[in-house]
């Protein structure tokens, strides 16, 4: 059998979609929807319900406004109640787009694997540390203004 043109671009197809498989999995975005969308209101105020999130329970958000900005964080409530809130990214591995995993009560580096207390996400620090978000709550709803989740947009583009 003779090796014909058809043949190397079916090859170079190949080798590429393999490359793309090998990189969707390595980010976690194989089947995956964990991500739950909100938008921020007429009054540019997010408005998260988190009277029925347990300790040691992270849900993960997709903020997208209507200029297209997206932007992923987590929402979390540690062992003694706190809400915990961050980017899905940290300074160092941000252009990874990996983010991170919730262990319990660590949250997890999905591209270097470092761990770091639920109850210490507000606190900050920096390096491969989540990075938190203003917020505050009001009643049992957790209040994000859109100017202050838009500070992380330069972590996701």
């Amino acid at each position: 059998m003779r090796f014909r043109p058809i043949h190397g671009i079916l090859a170079v197809l190949a080798v590429l979609g393999v490359g793309l498989f090998a990189e969707l999995a390595l980010e976690g975005r194989l089947g995956k929807g964990s991500y739950e969308r909100v938008s921020p209101g007429a009054d540019h105020m997010v408005r998260i319900d988190v009277a029925r999130l347990k300790p040691l329970e992270v849900r993960f958000y997709r903020f997208l406004n209507s200029s297209n900005q997206e932007i992923k964080f987590f929402v979390g409530k540690d062992a003694g109640g706190v809400v915990q809130v961050a980017f899905d990214a940290s300074e160092v591995c941000a252009k990874g787009k990996r983010g991170f995993r919730s262990q319990g009560e660590w949250v997890v580096c999905n591209k270097c694997d470092k761990a770091f207390r639920l109850a210490a996400i507000n606190n900050g620090g920096g390096g491969c540390e989540p990075v938190p978000v203003v917020h505050h709550e009001e009643g049992g709803q957790l209040v994000l203004a859109e100017a202050d989740v838009l500070t992380g947009w330069r972590l996701f583009h």
